[in-house]
């Protein structure tokens, strides 16, 4: 960007207030979708939770990144974090399965792969989301 333009400024503000409240609304609905209550676990000092929901935040935050610089339009943008929302909940739905009742046990360990995995999946998505030149 050379100039600084009020379509620019438009564009930034509605990008980053818009991705906030995306990410407000993405990090209530995990935690009511999981299993254990997050806010009064951490409230309590159990660092499992919060790993856990940090690596969920960053891999929901990490595609809409992307699709805010390569996305079509900001119709397309709210489209894509709805996708990669979904995405985020079933990847933990399934580890959860997998190893169910670690985190309310303050497992930071199985917290860390939750994280880790989250951010992973998240940068797929990110890098998946840019277009190809072939």
């Amino acid at each position: 960007m050379k100039y600084i333009t009020l379509q620019a400024l438009g564009n930034f503000l509605l990008y980053t207030f818009s991705s906030l409240v995306l990410l407000g609304v993405f990090g209530k609905i995990y935690q009511w979708l999981t299993p254990y209550h997050e806010y009064e676990q951490i409230k309590a000092g159990k660092l499992a939770p919060a790993i856990s929901l940090g690596g969920a935040l960053i891999g929901f935050t990490l595609p809409m990144l992307s699709v805010s610089y390569h996305g079509v339009n900001y119709i397309d943008f709210l489209i894509w974090a709805g996708i990669v929302g979904v995405l985020q909940i079933i990847l933990f739905k399934a580890m959860y399965w997998l190893i169910p009742m670690q985190i309310e046990e303050d497992n930071k360990a199985i917290a860390s792969i939750y994280a880790v995995l989250a951010f992973c999946v998240g940068l797929i998505s990110a890098f998946s989301l840019i277009p190809s030149s072939v």
